[in-house]
């Protein structure tokens, strides 16, 4: 997940809106979801992941 955090990262660069997510994991929100939805995404209903993105999409907002 960091290996590809970090090619994520290279490709948006030059987005100047972009937020890192290497190399403080443990800050970031985006990587954080992502880790979520790869690994919590299996237990939701039908694979239904609104529920992951929703909450963390309050959490980055707060």
């Amino acid at each position: 997940m960091k290996k590809m955090a970090k090619v994520v990262d290279e490709q948006n660069k030059n987005d100047k809106l972009y937020q890192k997510m290497s190399p403080h994991y443990d800050r970031s929100i985006a990587f954080k979801t992502s880790c979520e939805l790869v690994f919590q995404g299996k237990d939701q209903p039908s694979g239904y992941t609104e529920p992951l993105l929703h909450l963390n999409r309050l959490i980055k907002k707060s």
